[in-house]
């Protein structure tokens, strides 16, 4: 269910900041994420009831009213990923 949830918080970036590239947008949702409960506590991993890590929650719980003013953007673009590309060989 996070698809649909993040689709619309990108959707509501992208009215709010009509000038943000698709990777700004998922940055300022990527980097205002949290990975800890209300409590404090790490989230939890419902499969296991252990404390989940970001291979298993990802970025963690996106939090719309950061993303709107992160503060600080990572853009990038075809280039930027190409330049990548050849650098690791592909």
């Amino acid at each position: 269910m996070s698809c649909p949830h993040v689709s619309g918080l990108a959707a509501l970036l992208r009215k709010a900041h009509p000038d943000w590239s698709p990777a700004a947008i998922k940055s300022a949702l990527v980097t205002t994420a949290y990975d800890r409960e209300n409590s404090g506590e790490p989230i939890e991993d419902l499969a296991t009831g252990k404390p989940s890590n970001s291979f298993i929650h990802g970025a963690g719980h996106v939090d719309p009213n950061k993303a709107l003013n992160p503060g600080l953007v990572y853009d990038i673009d075809v280039k930027d990923y190409v330049a990548f590309l050849c650098a690791v060989g592909y």
